[in-house]
């Protein structure tokens, strides 16, 4: 029976166990758990393998006691409580995805902690905070007056928001410009002769909501033309939400002739609801999509998009949360990110009605 056998079968291993089988110091072997970029590749390997073989797992709170750090960068990840919600998550991979490529190489893992909504997210960033549960926290949905900001701001603890809140306080960062984009969409379809026009729309609490609004009636405005808010609807940002608003709109008196939508999922509701109106994309009505994981360039028919990857915020963010915690302080680390313009119908440019 070999010596790792031997150990996997008596009391739990501990990094001395994994000294003793490797041959390295017990402070490589701490740094090679952490995943530290000073440890070679190769030795990180060996040790990582053994520690596999043997059953090791690192003790949170010894670590957390010798360093007074946990190296867990927490991520508040909103799951939505209504059934069968197609889109559920489907974002927020993305934005793992690219946390996980700015942590890499770094001594910091990643936790995910699942939460309802805002006031539940503040619950649980209050737990990490008292806790101790991590050393900074990521998360998305923030409200136009967010409480997860206010306390921690008012905490110190490291943090960055995917979205920005309407307080002037001063704290990290990454977001998409919404009211850039929204403005955007809505004034190239006033250019197409286009008058009344649909905001497809989070909801209303919801800061980039807000954003939208904004944006879509300074396009109104610059043009000299009444803003056709009422054709301004908000919700869940499911398919369904997208497919219904599409279809009641329809039925109005004096429907929209175009579309503006938030993200993929309702606009794919609402491209369903038009048809099934018995209305054609390029020909009785145009829709322009907001989109960021590049679903748009299958939609049949292609429409116009702007684009902006959430792989790119994701790791963005990943990497102004090392900063924070290694101390960095957050007026440096804010950026804003206007997506680009996809043009797959040219006709929402040029030949619609008043």
């Amino acid at each position: 029976m070999s010596d790792r056998s031997r150990h996997s079968r008596r009391t739990p291993p501990t990094i001395k166990t994994l000294a003793d089988l490797s041959g390295y110091s017990i402070g490589t072997i701490s740094k090679a758990l952490r995943g530290s970029p000073v440890v070679a590749p190769a030795t990180k390997e060996t040790i990582l393998k053994i520690a596999e073989e043997v059953g090791y797992q690192a003790n949170a709170r010894g670590m957390a006691l010798r360093t007074g750090k946990t190296y867990q960068a927490a991520v508040l990840m909103p799951v939505t409580a209504v059934s069968d919600y197609e889109w559920d998550g489907v974002e927020y991979t993305q934005i793992l995805s690219g946390l996980s490529q700015a942590l890499e190489g770094s001594e910091y893992r990643m936790s995910v902690l699942t939460i309802r909504d805002a006031d539940d997210g503040l619950e649980a960033a209050r737990r990490v905070v008292d806790l101790g549960l991590a050393d900074g926290l990521i998360f998305s949905g923030i409200l136009q007056d967010d409480p997860r900001i206010n306390f921690l701001v008012d905490a110190g603890f490291p943090f960055v928001s995917l979205g920005r809140c309407r307080r002037e306080l001063d704290y990290a960062h990454v977001d998409v410009d919404n009211e850039w984009a929204s403005h955007a969409a809505t004034q190239r379809l006033i250019s197409g002769g286009h008058r009344r026009i649909a905001l497809i729309n989070p909801r209303a609490e919801l800061c980039y909501a807000a954003d939208r609004i904004d944006g879509f009636t300074r396009a109104f405005d610059e043009a000299r033309m009444i803003a056709s808010t009422d054709l301004i609807v908000g919700g869940d940002l499911s398919t369904r939400f997208g497919r219904e608003s599409a279809i009641e709109l329809s039925k109005r008196s004096d429907p929209p002739t175009a579309f503006v939508c938030v993200n993929e999922s309702t606009t794919l509701g609402v491209l369903s609801g038009l048809r099934d109106a018995g209305m054609t994309i390029g020909t009785d009505v145009d829709v322009i999509a907001y989109d960021d994981i590049n679903v748009s360039a299958y939609f049949t028919p292609p429409i116009t998009t702007f684009y902006q990857p959430i792989e790119v915020l994701g790791r963005t963010l990943g990497q102004f949360l090392l900063k924070r915690m290694a101390g960095e302080e957050p007026d440096t680390l804010k950026q804003v990110f206007r997506p680009k313009l996809v043009a797959r119908q040219p006709d929402d440019l040029g030949k619609k009605r008043v």
